[in-house]
């Protein structure tokens, strides 16, 4: 799977969403990062992803997706420029129907959890983190199995 069609897709639906409240969106990798994995279903994982990042980052914020591949793995990195996960949350949030604090009162809390699935599934881990602006989701395919 080519990375830049796989985020192009997977934010394509969020596009007017993220106009209508002038949130910037920032994509950075080069065109022929890649990793195996399922196409449709990986789309799926980050566009939830990219949804939450949305929906925690005020108007004139920004989302950001950057991606690189090395010998060992092919990562994606998600940031925001929004509230950040409250730490009470964190350990939770890719939890089945787990709803954060600062959740909105339509989530069901089943997008997080979804997206770790799909990216467990095919060789992949993913962390959530605060940075000193918002927060991120670090995705990693590995190339090979990696054993704990």
């Amino acid at each position: 799977v080519l990375v830049r069609s796989l985020i192009d897709g997977a934010v394509e639906p969020l596009i007017i969403a993220m106009e209508l409240r002038e949130i910037e969106l920032k994509i950075e990798g080069k065109d022929d990062v890649q990793f195996e994995g399922d196409l449709y279903w990986t789309s799926e994982a980050i566009a939830n992803i990219v949804k939450n990042c949305m929906e925690h980052t005020d108007q004139y914020g920004k989302v950001s997706v950057r991606f690189e591949e090395n010998p060992i793995y092919t990562s994606i990195l998600i940031e925001d420029t929004g509230s950040g996960i409250n730490p009470e949350d964190l350990p939770n949030i890719f939890k089945r129907f787990y709803k954060g604090k600062s959740s909105s009162e339509n989530s069901v809390g089943i997008g997080l959890s979804l997206a770790k699935t799909i990216i467990d599934k095919q060789n992949g881990s993913i962390k959530a983190y605060n940075t000193d602006v918002g927060a991120a989701f670090k995705i990693k395919f590995y190339k090979q199995q990696v054993l704990n």
